[in-house]
């Protein structure tokens, strides 16, 4: 166990976590340089195309440490190092959360360009509830406008390290990358292991394959598994046999089983990923042994419906549900039934980053062409009530940003909590949840220049005035426009709404009235002109001006025909009008 180094790399999103990773596995062999693909364990092409972190990847490595007097290694028995590098975005926090669970220490990286931001304080912050070693680093360093001695003044002001404790380095380059290594090995301590018996593993990722069914990703605590012992899942109560261990290297390699203190996989056999959730414990079947502290079920934050643009792809569209939430047990959904767009479904998500990567793979991954309606909070109710989500955001900002920043905190509805002033300014305010997944990241970024960073988690549910805000065409109400408002925003929100709507519906042969209805009352109206025919017309003459009644007859005809049409006709809503509304920007 004392050959054993288990870390974690942590930091805000595209601050060169896995470019890091690469030249780690090229210093101790797993790959060779420039035989691989870059961000070689950004296994997703999206992750890739976009430079960040979706998804948490493990891996194995061995670094031999050489003698000083002789500069050898063949003495030396080689270290494990188990790498986890792990995703910057808020909305995969929790994978970050039970990863730290698995670790003894984490590299901090902060990109010399940018500084410190909000989600390397939040990923540093639960790195020091763990009691995690933090080797803080900065990267970066080869660019132009690299600020290193700024950003070495606010981790030392951040962590109350040393100057002389910070890396500096380069991790597109290689330069600095071969001393932190080997500072890694000597400052991040062998794991801590528990009794022998019973087997504890916690899950911190997991994945389906067809074959074998889950495979769960697992840092042993004590004990031992390998092939064929029986386990018990705590959190689930479900039991199975281990069908195989193995290591990450980073492909699955299997090992004759998973002692204490390794990281490795388990195949389970199971077919159902909800099962084997990230978080829970794995533990002998026959032990009472309890699961390790720290779960909690992961629940979705934004919902939103999907619909096939073409009603005979909704049954592809499941498929392609299915399967996305066989590697991603954090999505969720459910069948629902539109007037308007025919069957789809009602998908939760974390957030909007995750929203956004499930339909492009949708899109990309299964050939389909989707509607996916603006995502929306859920909203409790109790009684007559209802109950918003509150988050507590954190924003890093810099100080002549600072005014701009708190206006427009105030503006969606924030609540000021505390205020930090160093080298940057780190503002806590506590938001509705509606208010943020709007466009105050948009806003944000715009008022502060691009600067401005933010991390938030839920802390509550409370109470607020508010009530389903209702669209009528001819009074008839269209559900896929309605949805829960606050009221001291019904009003913008209806006007907005109605005008919208007025643009992308095509005029009909009768009226179209637009109506906004809140808690049983009008409070915003629009209206389509019909298409009109001159039946003052006949064979290209007009009537004389000497036959009013005549005229007053067919006049008095066209406008009864009009009204009939209007009882008995719908307002049909093209699937393109509802493209157009929910994918223009206002």
């Amino acid at each position: 166990m004392n050959q054993i180094r288990n870390f974690a790399i942590i930091a805000h999103v595209d601050h060169g976590k896995s470019t890091l990773a690469d030249r780690l596995l090229e210093i101790t062999g797993v790959v060779a340089p420039g035989k691989h693909a870059e961000q070689l364990l950004d296994r997703n092409p999206i992750s890739r195309e976009r430079g960040i972190t979706i998804k948490l990847a493990p891996v194995r490595m061995e670094y031999k440490i050489k003698n000083h007097d002789a500069g050898s290694s063949v003495n030396n028995p080689p270290i494990i190092l188990n790498l986890i590098d792990t995703p910057g975005h808020v909305d995969f926090s929790y994978e970050v959360d039970r990863t730290l669970a698995c670790v003894e220490g984490v590299v901090l990286l902060v990109d010399a360009t940018q500084g410190i931001q909000a989600q390397t304080i939040a990923n540093a912050h639960k790195a020091v509830e763990k009691n995690l070693v933090i080797i803080p680093v900065i990267n970066k360093i080869d660019l132009i406008n690299a600020q290193v001695e700024v950003v070495k003044r606010q981790l030392v002001d951040f962590l109350g390290v040393n100057a002389s404790e910070i890396f500096s380095i380069s991790a597109k380059t290689g330069a600095g990358v071969s001393d932190l290594l080997g500072k890694i090995v000597d400052r991040i301590p062998p794991p801590r292991i528990g009794s022998d018996d019973p087997a504890r593993a916690l899950i911190f990722d997991s994945y389906y394959d067809a074959h074998r069914g889950v495979i769960a990703f697992v840092r042993l605590f004590q004990g031992r598994l390998k092939s064929g012992k029986r386990t018990r899942l705590c959190i689930s109560g479900r039991e199975f046999v281990v069908q195989e261990t193995g290591v990450f290297s980073p492909e699955l390699r299997p090992s004759a089983g998973l002692a204490a203190g390794e990281i490795g996989y388990i195949v389970t056999n199971l077919k159902d990923i909800h099962q084997v959730r990230v978080g829970d414990t794995v533990v002998d079947a026959g032990s009472g042994a309890t699961a390790l502290p720290g779960y909690r079920q992961i629940k979705p934050m934004v919902f939103a419906s999907i619909f096939p643009t073409d009603t005979a792809d909704y049954l592809n569209l499941k498929i392609a549900l299915d399967k996305l939430a066989l590697n991603d047990s954090s999505l969720q959904f459910n069948p629902i039934s539109s007037q308007a767009l025919g069957a789809g479904f009602r998908v939760g998500f974390l957030g909007l980053l995750h929203a956004d990567v499930v339909r492009e793979r949708l899109e990309r991954e299964f050939n389909l062409s989707l509607v996916l309606t603006p995502p929306q909070v859920e909203y409790e109710r109790v009684g007559a009530l209802f109950h918003e989500p509150i988050v507590k955001v954190m924003i890093v900002t810099p100080n002549r940003s600072l005014g701009a920043v708190m206006q427009l905190c105030e503006s969606y509805r924030g609540r000021f909590i505390t205020m930090d002033n160093k080298n940057q300014i780190t503002l806590t305010y506590e938001l509705p949840l509606s208010e943020m997944i709007s466009d105050f990241y948009d806003q944000l970024k715009s008022v502060s220049s691009g600067y401005a960073s933010l991390d938030w988690e839920l802390v509550r549910y409370q109470p607020v005035k508010a009530d389903k805000l209702e669209l009528l065409l001819n009074q008839e109400p269209v559900e896929e426009f309605s949805e829960i408002v606050v009221q001291e925003r019904v009003f913008a929100k209806a006007n907005h709404l109605v005008k919208k709507i007025r643009t992308i519906i095509p005029r009909q042969q009768y009226e179209v009235r637009i109506q906004a209805r809140y808690r049983g009352k009008i409070i915003a109206s629009e209206r389509i002109t019909p298409f009109r025919k001159n039946v003052l017309v006949k064979s290209g003459k007009v009537l004389g001006a000497g036959d009013v009644g005549r005229k007053r007859k067919l006049l008095e005809r066209q406008k009864e025909g009009k009204k009939r049409l209007k009882m008995v006709g719908r307002v049909e809503i093209p699937k393109d009008a509802f493209l157009r509304l929910f994918h223009q920007k206002d």
